[in-house]
């Protein structure tokens, strides 16, 4: 298997032979032995590194004729950035790992005012962004234009953000994605909000998106989309008014999103690839991927899972197809395991040729779906395995899984940091008497009051790593829910 780091080395060549296979008329068919076998395909995923785009474990080329929108305007590759859910056209090779993006599109979900932040200091909690539920989880990729909001739970009620993530029909929102735009809303600042509409009032022209009012009242037929407002379209809603978290928002302009259907539509037979999040419970045949209703058919192969635990907040990968009445039928459903382990500390080794980085002892493997991180001073954008030098104290943050197959590692995110001396391992007891964590030997003779602790219990372990033993200062206890990480609760 190719890893990003393997590519990183020889991607030169391939960006040759994958710019050569992008040439010509703009059609689908290029010349090659490479371009014969490759697939066009449709796929809906998450920006997890560069060099050119990862997006759901395919690194696409991008190349002179690489149509990339970013909120409807065009754009270059480096108006890209991690953590955007992006909708990618082109074409994949038959080892499903290298592709030519023909088209990168991402539209945000909102652009709004914060008006309420439960985020802990983990970086974990809810946002209300406009009247919508955020969930900012251990995976959302955080970044800031203000200097004194450097963690999602330094922001402030009156903030400007853009999000980024899974949206339900309902107003709950998964953020992959958080931006601090400005502290404040600038006069002539224009706010966004996409979402479909409900509770349509046409006599008072007012609707609702999850939990925000939209008054329309003061737009001519100039600023409304030429089809009838309706309950269940899905739409954007711009307003340049003031907004202070109470009452409505003022619409300046409403416009019909993707036809009017949350995501890509397609033909008859046309095949869609989704890796994202069940966001309503599977009944009857059908679930929510993403905010879009998925058929579920006798035929569908389920992969590590079945119906029942098509659950909210499950990570899924779904191969789909649209049928003649243009519902997304599911031919695949691969059930995703989330990070339950997250190590921090300085690197020990890395070894490019076999994906692998080491740390507090732990070798995890590296794949091409891991969402490759640097926020140390170096900020690579095309960060990868080959930048890393355990010369160099390299300090990172690893998010991890146990793979059910091979019991190695594997990581979802590696974000390198700003060095520090502090070391930290949090997931389940392997062993009480002589303390192990997560794979970690962890020596309590100096961190004061532990918890009462017990096998498969998650705790949370900081202190400085010496000799292969993780020397703590502190000890406490981490309540969970599914899939996610969790607060710290003694």
């Amino acid at each position: 298997m190719m890893t990003k780091q393997q590519i990183a080395v020889s991607g030169t060549a391939l960006a040759i032979t994958l710019t050569l296979m992008a040439c010509g008329s703009g059609s689908n068919s290029t010349s090659g032995s490479l371009a014969s076998s490759s697939k066009t395909t449709t796929t809906q995923g998450v920006i997890t590194g560069f060099g050119s785009v990862f997006v759901n474990g395919v690194e696409y080329f991008v190349g002179n004729n690489t149509a990339i929108s970013v909120n409807g305007d065009d754009k270059s590759e480096s108006d890209l950035q991690l953590g955007m859910l992006v909708t990618v056209q082109g074409t994949v090779n038959p080892d499903g790992k290298i592709g030519m993006a023909n088209q990168i599109k991402y539209a945000n979900v909102i652009e709004g005012v914060v008006t309420a932040n439960t985020v802990a200091s983990d970086g974990t909690g809810t946002l209300t962004v406009m009247g919508q539920t955020v969930a900012v989880t251990a995976d959302t990729v955080f970044d800031s234009k203000v200097a004194s909001i450097s963690s999602p739970d330094l922001i402030q009620a009156g903030n400007i953000v853009e999000v980024s993530g899974y949206a339900s029909n309902s107003g709950q929102v998964t953020a992959t994605r958080i931006e601090v735009k400005a502290v404040s809303q600038a006069a002539g600042v224009i706010l966004e909000l996409k979402g479909t509409i409900a509770d349509l009032d046409t006599g008072n022209s007012t609707f609702t998106i999850g939990g925000l009012t939209v008054d329309y009242s003061g737009l001519t037929a100039a600023y409304l989309p030429s089809v009838a407002l309706s309950n269940g379209l899905y739409v954007e809603v711009r307003s340049s008014a003031p907004y202070d978290g109470t009452g409505s928002m003022i619409a300046s302009a409403i416009s019909v999103e993707d036809d009017g259907f949350k995501g890509h539509e397609g033909h008859d037979g046309e095949g869609l690839e989704v890796r994202g999040l069940v966001t309503a419970d599977y009944a009857n045949g059908q679930f929510e991927l993403n905010g879009r209703t998925v058929l579920v058919k006798s035929t569908t192969l389920l992969v590590n899972g079945g119906t029942a635990q098509l659950l909210t907040g499950t990570q899924v990968k779904v191969e789909t197809h649209f049928d003649a009445n243009g519902s997304l039928v599911a031919d695949k459903i691969e059930f995703k395991a989330t990070a339950a382990f997250e190590y921090k500390g300085v690197l020990q080794a890395v070894d490019t040729d076999a994906g692998t980085v080491t740390i507090l002892g732990k070798t995890i493997y590296v794949d091409n779906s891991t969402l490759m991180m640097d926020k140390s001073d170096y900020a690579i954008r095309y960060f990868n395995l080959t930048d890393l030098d355990p010369n160099n104290a390299d300090y990172l943050e690893i998010h991890a899984y146990k793979d059910a197959t091979t019991g190695n590692l594997v990581a979802t995110r590696v974000e390198r940091e700003s060095y520090s001396s502090q070391s930290k391992v949090m997931g389940t007891v392997d062993a009480i008497g002589n303390l192990v964590v997560a794979g970690v030997a962890v020596d309590v003779s100096n961190a004061g009051i532990i918890p009462m602790l017990s096998i498969g219990q998650t705790v949370l372990v900081t202190g400085t790593y010496s000799n292969d033993v993780l020397l703590a200062a502190h000890v406490s206890v981490i309540q969970t829910s599914a899939g996610e990480h969790g607060h710290e609760v003694s």
